[in-house]
């Protein structure tokens, strides 16, 4: 008899409880067969306790005590729920969040599509670049013009001061360059969708079809930077870069406009320290545009870096940022060189440097012509001078130092190292690394020159060597 039925007898015949539950034990352990055809439900044993409260001390004793195996096997268990009953119902739970979340997501999709926040955003995601249909407001800003170098561009060429400008006023020439002054604004070229402004810079204009002069820093030293013009009576233009050559820091850009106003180059080998100069650019930015400061030629010649390319002419007319790429003038309004950089530093004042216009000229030309600078030669190395100071000191000659050799460069294949020291072009001494390029400058792609070389002692090399190679000059490509 199963527990659940001796619990229903106990608790239906009152009167004969005791006969009942006489000479009764509990049941041992059953086979596993019936255990699990006939499992008795913890609840019909907690019924069966509370309902055969007549039981008296006596009877209990009679009742059978648990063994080890009714433990270790019992004759009741607690009843779980089917695994299939727990499945389905997760399963509900879970698809009823998800049609939840979805009927919300719909609700809020609904609503933001008929936002005015929705539609500038869903407008912002078009690129910018396509040409097939107009999402731009205003669309008079001209394209970027097509174009490349042209062999058959306008050529800058240089203008003598023949007369007197003692009785011209600053205002005089201000009102002569300024409209030849351009605002560059430049962005990072392969954006789609966000367009990441780089900086402002100053362009001079260099023909009436809107060939403009600039730095190379401006535009990013590259060819690909995106740039937009705002000329001197406001009206704005995409523009397109020809070439750069970082090693003078110029750049030629084109946009397509007409009638423009040229600025006229003066001759820079005919400034003197002293004279009185101009600066005209966009210190800022747009919002300050076509400013002007007044100063004098500090200095003529200088050298900024180990490049040796250009030599500057040093003012202490106000250069800020902004001002990169704009004319410095003299009396009469003509242009003596480009302001490009200055000396940041709380220990300096009025240090502000310009590109002759002379070396403008005669890069940009080029650029116009071929993109690059043409027939221009070079080794691939880079270098420092070892001066009087540290050949005094170290025993060593004065020289250019390489310090290092690209893997294409002539060197590459020769006996040379980082570290040697340049003393001799063709038999020429030089006694810096710009010595070394103004002696270099005389030469053209495919010449084939001797270099001498001094390799300084060292733990392996006990002694100092000095050694001759010869190579060939390869294309500089305006790199």
């Amino acid at each position: 008899m199963r527990y659940a039925d001796h619990a229903a007898g106990d608790s239906s015949d009152s009167s004969g409880s005791s006969n009942a539950s006489e000479g009764t034990s509990l049941p041992r352990r059953q086979s596993e067969s019936d255990l699990t055809a006939e499992p008795m439900r913890y609840a019909d044993h907690a019924a069966g306790d509370s309902s055969d409260t007549s039981d008296t001390s006596e009877e209990n004793k009679n009742k059978a005590v648990f063994t080890e195996d009714d433990l270790l096997f019992p004759p009741f268990s607690v009843v779980k729920k089917p695994k299939r009953m727990l499945l389905l119902k997760s399963f509900l739970w879970g698809l009823s969040v998800v049609l939840v979340s979805f009927a919300l997501f719909f609700v809020y999709y609904l609503i933001s599509k008929n936002s005015p926040q929705s539609t500038k955003q869903d407008n912002e995601k078009i690129p910018y670049n396509r040409t097939d249909v107009s999402y731009a407001e205003d669309n008079s800003l001209p394209d970027a013009p097509d174009v490349s170098a042209d062999p058959d561009g306008p050529q800058i060429s240089s203008v003598h001061e023949d007369s007197d400008v003692s009785t011209n006023t600053v205002h005089d020439a201000y009102q002569k360059a300024s409209p030849s002054v351009v605002c560059i604004t430049s962005y990072q070229s392969g954006s789609d969708y966000v367009l990441d402004k780089l900086g402002d810079g100053s362009g001079i204009i260099l023909s009436e079809d809107g060939y403009i002069a600039t730095n190379s820093h401006v535009v990013n030293d590259s060819v690909n930077t995106g740039v937009m013009v705002t000329v001197f009576d406001g009206s704005q233009y995409l523009g397109t870069v020809i070439g750069v050559d970082k090693k003078t820091d110029l750049a030629v850009l084109k946009i397509d406009a007409h009638k423009l106003t040229p600025a006229v180059f003066s001759d820079s080998d005919q400034l003197f320290v002293g004279q009185e100069v101009y600066a005209i650019g966009n210190p800022g930015g747009s919002n300050f545009s076509n400013s002007l400061t007044k100063g004098t030629v500090s200095a003529l010649d200088r050298i900024l870096s180990n490049n040796g390319y250009v030599r500057y002419i040093q003012t202490d007319a106000a250069i800020n940022p902004g001002n990169s790429g704009g004319p410095l003038i003299n009396e009469a309004g003509m242009v003596v060189g480009m302001n490009t950089s200055k000396i940041v530093s709380t220990n300096y004042e009025g240090m502000g440097f310009s590109i002759p216009c002379n070396k403008v000229a005669e890069i940009v030309n080029e650029l116009i012509r071929h993109g690059f600078v043409s027939n221009r030669a070079t080794i691939s190395i880079e270098g420092t001078t070892c001066n009087l100071y540290e050949s005094k000191l170290k025993n060593i000659p004065q020289g250019m130092v390489i310090t290092a050799i690209s893997f294409d460069s002539p060197l590459a294949a020769t006996a040379a190292k980082e570290k040697d020291i340049i003393t001799h072009l063709n038999g020429v001494r030089v006694k810096s690394s710009y010595e070394f390029i103004d002696e270099l400058s005389k030469y053209r792609p495919g010449d084939v020159v001797k270099i001498a070389l001094f390799r300084a002692a060292t733990d392996i090399n006990r002694s100092p060597e000095r050694f001759e190679v010869e190579i060939k000059l390869k294309d500089d490509s305006g790199s």
